[in-house]
């Protein structure tokens, strides 16, 4: 039996200014790329529209999430069940739970946000090397 691809978003990264890799795109998803011969470096890895998607429609809390322009986690949640949640962004106050765990998507509908972000039907391959002679 295989198991199809999947990326795991985690609940508690919504309370973290380096949640979510810190923003980066994960290994899992420059892994999947490779494997489909996909060019990676033209696809905007979606982790908003993943979060927003997946993620908080499974939340059990109350929350409300903000986006934030920046070099980190570029979505959190600023309340939880009606409580300003702020200050554990920095581990500065006690991290509430959230429930689920965590929620997986498979890399399919990964790769089907990042192309409907990027606005292309097909994904960018990557070009092969040029032999040098």
């Amino acid at each position: 039996m295989t198991t199809e691809p999947h990326l795991t978003l985690f609940s508690r990264c919504l309370l973290s200014k380096w949640g979510f890799n810190d923003g980066d795109a994960p290994e899992d998803w420059l892994g999947y790329c490779e494997d489909l011969g996909i060019d990676y470096s033209r696809l905007d890895f979606p982790l908003v529209a993943l979060v927003r998607t997946y993620l908080l429609p499974g939340i059990e809390q109350d929350v409300t999430a903000v986006d934030i322009e920046t070099s980190h986690n570029p979505i959190r949640v600023e309340t939880v069940d009606g409580a300003d949640v702020r200050e554990v962004w920095y581990g500065r106050a006690p991290e509430p739970t959230l429930t689920p765990e965590y929620v997986d998507v498979p890399m399919a509908d990964v790769l089907r946000l990042a192309l409907a972000e990027a606005g292309l039907s097909k994904p960018p391959r990557l070009t092969p090397p040029v032999a040098l002679s």
